[in-house]
């Protein structure tokens, strides 16, 4: 009996962590950018936003998850997690919330708003020390993007970029 309810719990608690949202593989060079349609091309500037249902977009740089999430006014209860490459291993994914975000105008992000982002205070600072730059929180670069990409009111400026900004969904 006992057997029994270790291999039920155990399934059922594989089930929970299967279902769980969370970052998905970004196929770079194929994958489109959920925000300004882009192929993404770049994988230490990709970022991904994952909704409480699973629903997962894919973004070509930083700048383009933070203005979705700003134009698309999508509701924070909605937005399970943001997940964003380490530049020193773009391997690994790290949430958005826990990362530090250099602001370097030396490391050329995809879109231009030279945004990197690190899973560390020591890597962040490391880099910093090499490129100059601003370390932002995530926050930070929410009213970075706010107030130097779009408008400040969450609408992109006209001569930023051409592209169709009709939001899609990108099928990782």
């Amino acid at each position: 009996m006992k057997r029994v309810n270790l291999i039920t719990g155990l399934l059922l608690l594989l089930t929970i962590t299967a279902c769980r949202p969370g970052p998905k593989e970004i196929m770079i060079g194929h994958d489109e950018c959920a925000h300004c349609r882009m192929i993404i091309s770049e994988k230490p500037y990709a970022s991904q936003m994952v909704s409480t249902t699973g629903k997962t977009w894919a973004f070509d740089s930083i700048e383009c998850l933070a203005a979705y999430e700003l134009e698309e006014n999508i509701e924070h209860d909605r937005i399970h997690s943001r997940w964003v490459p380490d530049f020193m291993k773009p391997e690994v994914w790290v949430n958005s919330d826990q990362a530090l975000f250099l602001y370097s105008d030396v490391l050329r992000s995809p879109m231009g708003l030279n945004l990197s982002a690190y899973s560390s205070a020591e890597e962040s600072t490391l880099q910093q020390a090499e490129y100059g730059g601003e370390v932002k929180t995530w926050l930070e670069v929410m009213e970075l993007v706010n107030h130097h990409w779009l408008d400040g009111s969450g609408h992109i400026h006209e001569d930023h970029h051409a592209a169709d900004n009709t939001p899609g969904e990108v099928l990782l």
